[in-house]
Formats: structure tokens, sequence, C-alpha cells
């Protein structure tokens, strides 16, 4: 199943709300969950350690996550696997308290490698990609630029079909993926470990 999340940064833009379709169900991450309610969106519950909500309806369900040893984003994800949610289009996650954006990152680092998960930023989109997703394959216009950054220690990357195709390296955090180019095609990446594909809109 599939399940949106909204974090407690800025709204994106209308495009890309637009491309999302139906944006529901819909978790608010802490105050995330009163951020996207003041943009007109259906929140159908909100999980987190609840200190930055304000419950002014008192219609939208609250579920208090207390572990203070992971950050409300990876505990909502956390709760709703669950659940049985597997997919999640994360919005609301530029902007706002330094710590907060690089544990968002940090949150992609330590959930299931099972999950799909994507970002949805001002100017690009985020794709994670583990060790599980085998062979993930995306459509990647003619002369977009993308970038992979290693979010653990990964072994054998490959990426097929781009301008600049990378076969068995080995990466960590490093500015080594930064901006490759699309050929118009599909590129196919592969891993053992944790990256993310960004690709600019």
């Amino acid at each position: 199943m599939r399940a949106f999340l909204w974090c407690n940064g800025e709204k994106p833009d209308k495009e890309i709300i637009s491309n999302l379709g139906n944006i529901s169900p819909l978790f608010g991450v802490d105050g995330g969950g009163n951020k996207a309610k003041s943009f007109g969106f259906d929140v159908k519950e909100i999980l987190g350690d609840l200190d930055s909500v304000v419950n002014d309806d008192q219609v939208t369900k609250t579920t208090l996550l207390e572990n203070q040893n992971l950050s409300d984003l990876t505990k909502a994800i956390n709760e709703l696997e669950k659940r049985g949610f597997s997919e999640f289009d994360i919005l609301g996650v530029d902007g706002g308290d330094t710590g907060h954006i690089l544990g968002i990152w940090g949150s992609l680092a330590e959930i299931s490698e099972n999950l799909v998960i994507r970002l949805h930023h001002q100017n690009s989109t985020t794709y994670r990609i583990t060790t599980e997703l085998r062979n993930f394959k995306i459509d990647v216009d003619k002369d977009r630029l993308f970038s992979i950054f290693a979010l653990t220690k990964c072994q054998n990357v490959c990426v097929k079909g781009a301008e600049w195709e990378i076969f068995n390296e080995e990466f960590d955090l490093s500015t080594k993926g930064l901006h490759n180019r699309g050929l118009g095609n599909t590129i196919t990446i592969s891993v053992e470990g944790i990256l993310v594909l960004i690709i600019q809109n």
C-alpha cells in the first residue's frame, strides 16, 4: 500500500502536487500535519512525538510515538510499515531546521530496505535505491541532470544508460556521483547498500 507523508518543511509548488494526483491517505509527521491542513489537505492522522502539533480542530487523529532515539519521520514510517504500507511519497522536506533536513537523509539510511521511498523537493525528486530493489529503472529525459549519493557504504554500484556509466564501483558518502546526465532513455541502477538518486525537475 502507498501512503503520503507531510513533514514540517516548505510547501511544494502546485505542479509537484498536481503530478502526484490524489494525495491520500495523507499522514502528518508531527508539525507537518498542521502545515498540510493549513494548505487545505485532508490529513488522516498525525504521527510523532507531537511536540510541534497544534490540534486546534480536535478532529484529526493523533498518535504519540515516544522513542526519542529516532526521528519523527523514521518512527512514522516504521509505524505505517507495521500497518501494511510499503511505499511512501514524502512532501514538506525542504527548508526549516538544518538538523531536521539532515535527519530526513538519516531516516532513508535507517528504515527497512524493502520500502519504496520518494522525496518530493521544490526542484528535484529523490528516489531511494537499496539492495532489495534490484535493477531500479527510470526514464530520464535527454540532458536532464541527476546525481547519486551513497547513504551507507555501497558495493557494486552500477549505472547504465546515462552519459557517464558506472560499473561495479564502491561508493561512500561523497561527491563521486554528482551531476550525471540523461540520454533520453531508461537508466538502470543497482547497488549493494543504500543510495539515493536525485533527478532535477
